[in-house]
């Protein structure tokens, strides 16, 4: 079933949510016991993808140009992230396409680049058609001379992008808002369907854009705010929860069992 923040005109297409799904289910995990075996999507993550793929305008392009993923450590987000930004570069119909990856800085930001380059030697398809230019941090899809490229808070004062993605890895560590606000406000103008792939852990500072972006996510969910565009996905224990109750932990981490040791609960 497609989410509840579906709009009243948007509609679910399937076509589009099983190609983005069987782009990254070509895929290969890169690293510990999963490398080298193909990209199974869990529960979790496949809803997300079909979401922000698939749920679409009346006008044929997505509904969510925002994404919000916060979600705790080792349950799989740099291997969606990775999979997600090649997704936008070599298979989002878009000529020309600018994805970028951005994080605190650029050996955060280095994390996600390193699978997606993995991936992409992995999968004899894109190893073809892809040029991987490992030095300065950048992916190049031939066909449509698209590429995925790394950027980091040191980044900010480079405008007159034109973006068609972002995926920004741990927004809660920012320093300041100044290159998210490179990266969303009116960079993807140019573009039919931008999509900025926020995913990240939780913080706890309160005055840092990762918290605001994590205010929003539950104003929307819980039913305070609506924003057809922003797409928001948050597993997290509220303050007043036990974290050592196994529901509680089991609820915070939905890749358990698979990526995170069931025998902890």
């Amino acid at each position: 079933m497609p989410t509840r923040f579906m709009a009243a005109d948007s509609h679910y297409d399937r076509d589009k949510a099983d190609r983005a799904v069987k782009f990254i289910q070509n895929l290969r995990h890169t690293k510990g016991i999963w490398a080298g075996k193909k990209f199974e999507l869990m529960d979790w993550q496949e809803q997300i993808i079909r979401d922000v793929f698939g749920v679409i305008k009346p006008n044929g392009y997505r509904q969510f140009n925002m994404a919000y993923i916060e979600i705790g450590k080792k349950n799989g987000k740099s291997e969606l992230a990775a999979a997600v930004a090649l997704l936008l570069c070599c298979a989002d119909n878009e000529e020309r396409a600018e994805v970028y990856g951005c994080a605190s800085d650029r050996q955060q930001a280095s994390i996600v680049f390193d699978v997606a380059a993995d991936m992409v030697r992995m999968c004899p398809a894109l190893s073809k058609r892809c040029k991987i230019l490992a030095a300065s941090k950048r992916i190049i899809y031939k066909p449509t001379n698209s590429f995925y490229q790394v950027l980091s808070s040191e980044a900010f004062s480079k405008h007159g992008f034109n973006v068609s993605g972002v995926v920004f890895d741990e927004l809660h560590a920012q320093p300041n808002r100044k290159l998210f606000d490179v990266m969303t406000k009116g960079s993807g103008d140019a573009r039919t369907q931008p999509l900025y792939f926020l995913i990240t852990t939780a913080g706890n500072d309160m005055n840092s854009i990762g918290y605001e972006t994590h205010q929003t996510a539950l104003d929307i969910l819980e039913g305070r705010k609506i924003n057809s565009t922003f797409y928001p996905v948050v597993y997290g224990a509220a303050e007043d929860e036990d974290w050592s109750d196994p529901e509680v932990w089991k609820k915070v981490n939905p890749s358990l069992g698979v990526t995170i040791d069931i025998s902890k609960v």
